[in-house]
């Protein structure tokens, strides 16, 4: 190295190694040995880069999973939880008065993100870069498609709530999915990719959720949720048919797998209740509060997000059509 290191340096290197081999000879020979600068230098970037990787390493164990950990929904919703109640007794500072909540919900890179943008802007031009999220995005749009400020006293406001698909905050999905103000759900699954995350949410945190399952039977009417394939403008994606026949047979695989573990006597989770040796998508039968509709979407396409956001406002379902 030395022809390579400016006279300064050099002469620094040379120095800091007299004064060790000349005032500290026995450290040196045992610890420090010939180049007793190198030996220094080498040791404080072993010690920054030993640092370096420990700060990596406790971010990813430890901020990903501090939510999940303390049971604190607010971590994840922020001021979002109890908004309503907090309204009503007269502190608006927190959300304005929507009438209703739509959660969009699924697996991380599903696209939830990116569909919430699309639902509250003018299109794929205002879109900003997108990445994994531990905390819950919202998103306001009214029946008139004016900013909230704007809105007349006969607009319905909705909310939107893009729920973190992360797996460590996946179970505080069912307080959410069970609130009085959550009307309709929209689950977001990649038409890109395999359907197993997406479908695992629907049936773990949907269809065999006993809370979800009880607050929404005690309604007395199914509730809607929109499965939107997401991605469908990028080349290999799938159609919606296609989709949900591979959602039905995940669905049926893990029905499966449940009905084995409760034959065993080792597990105590609710199997869904369905007759049949295969799940029928458009007829879950009376004893599963929700009705399940498909319909695709991607960045740019002409009237997907029209019907999606049709549904938040309305509820209503898409037909042949719009699919």
């Amino acid at each position: 190295m030395a022809p390579l290191l400016p006279p300064p340096v050099l002469r620094a290197i040379h120095a800091t190694d007299s004064h060790f081999v000349v005032n500290h000879a026995s450290f040196t020979d045992e610890y420090l040995y010939s180049e007793p600068s190198m030996a220094i230098l080498s040791a404080i970037l072993l010690a920054c880069t030993v640092w370096k990787a420990f700060q990596i390493v406790w971010t990813s164990s430890t901020s990903r999973s501090t939510a999940h950990l303390s049971k604190n929904e607010d971590s994840v919703l922020g001021n979002l939880a109890g908004a309503r109640d907090r309204r009503q007794n007269g502190d608006d500072g927190f959300s304005p008065p929507f009438n209703d909540t739509v959660v969009i919900c699924g697996a991380s890179f599903s696209g939830k993100t990116t569909l919430l943008y699309l639902l509250c802007s003018d299109g794929p031009a205002t879109l900003p870069m997108t990445v994994t999220s531990l905390v819950a995005n919202v998103g306001y749009i009214s029946s008139s498609g004016d900013s909230i400020g704007g809105q007349s006293a006969d607009d319905t406001l909705l909310r939107l709530i893009d729920y973190p698909g992360h797996p460590s905050l996946s179970s505080q999905l069912s307080g959410l999915l069970n609130s009085e103000d959550t009307s309709r759900v929209i689950l977001a699954i990649d038409s890109t990719q395999l359907v197993t995350d997406g479908a695992a949410v629907l049936y773990q945190r949907i269809l065999t959720n006993l809370e979800v399952r009880q607050s929404w039977s005690a309604r007395g009417s199914k509730v809607p949720v929109l499965v939107v394939c997401t991605k469908s403008d990028v080349k290999g994606s799938k159609n919606y048919k296609r989709m949900k026949i591979q959602i039905r047979n995940e669905l049926d695989r893990l029905r499966k797998i449940d009905l084995e573990l409760k034959q065993n006597s080792e597990s105590s989770a609710a199997a869904l209740p369905i007759k049949g040796r295969s799940i029928d998508l458009d007829s879950l039968g009376d004893d599963i509060p929700v009705s399940l509709h498909f319909v695709e979407a991607g960045i740019g396409e002409d009237g997907a997000i029209d019907v999606i956001k049709e549904f938040a406002l309305t509820g209503a379902l898409p037909d042949e059509r719009n699919k």
